[in-house]
């Protein structure tokens, strides 16, 4: 007897496919940690100037890539399937990694000349596999559940890519001496590994299935029409509330182990509790797959964006109690991110896949670029604009961060903020938008299982 019920994937193609994440992580964390750090600490960059210099080409050219290559996804799905995007991505993703770090010693103008250059050619690149990757996870099944699983493994691998972007490379960036040479060799490796990660997914999404009703794809007059799905503009209002306040923190966390929790080494500090951090990722995001079945994906939403609210509030109020303090509050603050980060993404798939029952619209790309655009612009933002106005507010000196010299009680107090305050209400306040106006679209509950092997 035949079930009509859907055919789960293997677990091994699960596995093949979420290890492309390593990679858009890599893209994501490594510059949000380090470059501006690395242009004000050791280009001798001012922090605003050199904020500037990345968000502008950040904000731009990740908004037009984006939304070109989710539109031409979806426009050439039948002709140029979504996982092809992977392989030109990884293929250029060890030149764009390196050239951001080649600054040249050079003056001050041409400096942030090569960081407006080549990171917007950055952004390019990262348009050009993040996207596809983000759209062919809402078409790889029809169950909600499993869509739910894949976004856990998606989590999971997350976990990895932290702990390469923000573990591994600062040690090995202190490891090496912290010069220009330092950044340039790791960032190097960076890229390699990029591109053996896309290129393994690139290989596993041959075994996905292309989705089989040929909805109408989206076009680029219709893209208002995204935002009259409530429920999409919903999760999109949030997810700029979050990925604004994940960019100040990834900017802001190296200034804050060095000037407020004072530590001596911060590089390789920062290592030690991102490594902490990946690994409760990658434990955590299992466990909240089995919290979204049992009371649900908005209840487990809300539940895991408070706790990392009040854990990063929390941490701000002690930064000089004993570094174990400080390695647990990292590990909850990590395990609450893998609570929310894998949840909105299932919800977002299961958005992409309402649209598909509702409107009879292929708009996987469409979403999903509107959707990478919102982070990629939200980290900008956040990462460079925000904490580079906040350091120049309060008062923080490169002149003197450059050769060692403290920096004022004003400046670090603002480090705290922009570290802490700013990113611990803005979760709260996602939490709030999402209990009160999303819910889970009544045709995409759970649906029974099929074994493995029917």
């Amino acid at each position: 007897m035949t079930s009509d019920l859907p055919r789960r994937l293997p677990t091994s193609t699960k596995a093949g496919f979420g290890i492309g994440q390593v990679a858009g992580q890599l893209f994501r964390d490594a510059p949000s940690l380090l470059l501006l750090f690395y242009l004000t600490n050791v280009m001798g960059i001012p922090p605003a100037i050199a904020g500037t210099a990345i968000f502008v080409p950040k904000v731009v050219f990740s908004v037009i890539f984006d939304l070109w290559i989710g539109l031409a996804s979806d426009r050439m799905a039948s002709r140029f399937p979504r996982r092809r995007w992977l392989l030109v991505g990884g293929i250029a993703a060890p030149f764009a990694m390196l050239g951001v770090f080649a600054v040249p010693q050079a003056a001050v103008a041409f400096q942030v000349a090569w960081v407006f250059v080549t990171f917007s050619a950055y952004m390019a690149v990262y348009s050009t596999f993040s996207v596809p990757y983000l759209a062919q996870f809402s078409e790889m099944s029809s169950d909600p559940v499993e869509r739910t699983e894949l976004m856990g493994w998606k989590h999971g691998f997350t976990g990895l890519g932290v702990l390469l972007s923000s573990s591994v490379a600062p040690m090995a960036v202190n490891a090496l001496g912290g010069d220009r040479n330092a950044h340039l060799i790791t960032m190097g490796c960076i890229g390699l590994v990029c591109f053996t990660c896309l290129l393994v997914a690139w290989r596993f999404a041959a075994r996905i299935p292309e989705p089989r009703d040929a909805a109408r794809p989206f076009t680029l007059r219709d893209l208002p029409r995204a935002f009259a799905d409530r429920r999409f503009a919903i999760l999109c209002l949030s997810a700029i509330v979050m990925t604004v306040a994940a960019g100040i923190t990834y900017a802001s966390f190296p200034f804050f182990v060095k000037y407020a929790m004072g530590r001596p080494q911060p590089l390789h500090d920062l290592g030690v509790m991102s490594a902490i951090m990946a690994f409760a990722v990658m434990g955590g995001s299992p466990l909240w797959v089995m919290v979204a079945r049992r009371i649900g994906k908005k209840q487990t939403y809300v539940l895991a964006a408070v706790g990392h609210g009040l854990v990063t509030l929390v941490w701000g109020q002690v930064p000089h109690a004993p570094v174990i303090v400080s390695y647990a509050l990292a590990a909850a603050m990590a395990a609450c991110n893998a609570g929310w980060g894998t949840i909105v993404l299932s919800l977002l798939s299961d958005c992409i896949a309402g649209a598909r029952s509702d409107y009879g619209e292929n708009r996987a790309g469409s979403y999903s670029a509107i959707w990478s655009a919102i982070e990629k612009v939200g980290i900008a933002f956040g990462g460079t604009l925000v904490v580079g106005a906040l350091l120049s507010l309060f008062g923080f000196d490169s002149a003197a961060a450059r050769v060692g010299l403290p920096q004022s009680a004003h400046a670090v107090a603002g480090i705290v903020f922009a570290f802490a305050t700013v990113p611990g209400i803005a979760k709260l306040v996602a939490a709030a938008m999402i209990l009160r106006f999303v819910n889970e679209h009544p045709e995409f509950r759970a649906l029974p299982r099929k074994p493995r092997d029917a």
